[in-house]
Parts: C-alpha cells; sequence; structure tokens
C-alpha cells in the first residue's frame, strides 16, 4: 500500500481536510527511476479542473524548456530554458522540463507545495506527488505501431446557408455583484 504525505490543512485560510490528491501516470505515488547525474525530459500534465500544483523536486532544480506546449526559445532564442526552484502549474496546464537525478545517497521526491487560493479557493495542501530513486525501474517504453496513416479528408461545407438564416436563440451574458450570469433566450 503506497502512502500519500499530504500537509495538514493549514495552507494559507482552509480548513477543510485534504479529499483528493494527485496521482503520476494514474498511480498513487509511484517511484521515477532515474540515475545520479541522469537528464530527462518530462511533460507534466495538470489534469485537474480546479487544482494548483506547485512543483519542487527535493534538492534539484527545475530546468524548464516549455510551458502550456509553447517553448521558451520561442520567445527568446537565447534564453531557451529556465532554471527555477519550483513551478506553478494551474488547471489543466502544462509544463516541459529538464530532470537531473540526484546524488545516489539523496532521498529525493517530486513534490506539490502549498498553493492558498484563498478563503473561496479549494484546498491545494503541500503533498509528496513521487519519490525518486537510482536504479528503479523506468517504465516500459511504449512499443512502436506500424501503420499508414491515410491523409485527413476535409469536406468542405457552404456556410452559407447558415449565415443567412435567423438564429434559433441567443444568449445574454450580464453581470450582477461579482457573478456573471446569462441568460439563453429564444428568438
Amino acid at each position: 500500500m503506497r502512502r500519500v504525505d499530504a500537509a495538514p490543512p493549514s495552507c494559507g485560510s482552509e480548513s477543510e481536510a485534504t479529499e483528493r490528491v494527485f496521482t503520476v501516470n494514474g498511480e498513487l505515488r509511484p517511484t521515477i527511476g532515474i540515475n545520479p547525474g541522469e537528464r530527462q525530459f518530462w511533460r507534466i500534465v495538470n489534469a485537474s479542473a480546479d487544482q494548483y500544483l506547485d512543483l519542487q523536486l527535493d534538492k534539484q532544480k527545475l530546468e524548464i524548456v516549455a510551458l502550456d506546449g509553447m517553448p521558451l526559445a520561442y520567445h527568446d532564442s537565447k534564453h531557451p530554458t529556465k532554471i527555477v526552484e519550483h513551478a506553478l502549474v494551474p488547471p489543466a496546464g502544462r509544463l516541459e522540463a529538464i530532470v537531473t537525478g540526484p546524488d545516489a545517497s539523496a532521498h529525493a521526491s517530486l513534490r506539490t507545495l502549498c498553493v492558498d487560493t484563498g478563503t473561496a479557493g479549494d484546498p491545494n495542501p503541500a503533498m509528496v506527488l513521487a519519490d525518486l530513486r537510482a536504479g528503479a525501474s523506468a517504465p516500459p517504453a511504449p512499443q512502436g505501431i506500424n501503420r499508414k496513416l491515410a491523409p485527413p479528408e476535409y469536406k468542405t461545407i457552404d456556410l452559407r446557408t447558415y449565415e443567412s438564416s435567423q438564429p434559433d436563440f441567443t444568449v445574454v451574458f450580464t453581470e450582477r455583484q461579482g457573478w456573471f450570469l446569462y441568460q439563453r433566450q429564444k428568438v
């Protein structure tokens, strides 16, 4: 049985108990094999709808190469990477980084730090996501798929009919007392 180390509910103003935990590739606190000094490319996706990750590697730094699929070099070719102590990944966010394996004698974990989302936000406590171990077995490499892909078929659609017709309904967006409202109205 794997154990998740989550900080007690004291992150910012939250008082709720931790009810949800993050998994890594569907596993609860897996062991990631990485040898000392080995450099690995990691693509991290925060697939949650409302929880933030503030990623940190024990005794290591993250060398970020892309955020949300956009290489840092695209904006500044002289600085294709950014070395950080920790990195915030919002819901539905992606981070691509180079990770260097820690010393063999060091215990290292990938963790998320506490993220204070305010009084109306959901709890985002600190927790250990995965452990890094030298010599641990790496997941098997995916087998190549040998198939021929046909070019996509595109169907031409004449939009003039739709553009000249009356709408079935309209949507009206308004704001009241800090809340956004919408109303669907039949035409």
